[in-house]
């Protein structure tokens, strides 16, 4: 009796997708929709009930004068938690970038994400090829 071993496509698709939400969506959208201009007037560090992380919600007064809330954890897609009041932050919608105090900070790691990103595309079209290869669709399942 000969065995033979072959990927799921439905099992790849899922993981391609779970991956392309992660590195994708969830990380690099969350970074790149963030937008922020103003002066930290608070910031308070919130411990975390689950694990050492902690998350840091700022107060920010804009240029108008409105006032302004973010939430940094510690995550990628958020800037660094733990800054003092007083300091300034600026991040336009659709920058990887941002600046403190006037000083421009790039240290988001972007080769690697889109290394992963590609990994996941590159999987999610290899799950196609397999389904088509073997004339089934992922959600049939064979017998």
């Amino acid at each position: 009796m000969k065995l033979k071993a072959a990927i799921n496509p439905l099992v790849l698709a899922a993981w391609s997708l779970w991956i392309i939400w992660g590195f994708g969506f969830y990380t690099l959208g969350n970074l790149l929709w963030a937008q922020l201009d103003g002066i930290v007037i608070t910031s308070r560090d919130i411990p975390s009930t689950r694990g050492p992380r902690y998350v840091t919600e700022y107060t920010l007064r804009g240029p108008d004068g409105r006032e302004s809330l973010y939430t940094a954890g510690s995550k990628d897609s958020t800037l660094p938690r733990s800054m003092p009041v007083g300091t300034s932050l600026k991040k336009k919608r659709w920058h990887l970038d941002y600046e403190r105090d006037g000083q421009r900070i790039s240290d988001f790691s972007l080769p690697f994400y889109l290394g992963i990103l590609a990994i996941g595309c590159g999987c999610l079209g290899w799950s196609v090829l397999l389904s088509r290869r073997q004339r089934r669709y992922p959600w049939e399942f064979a017998p």
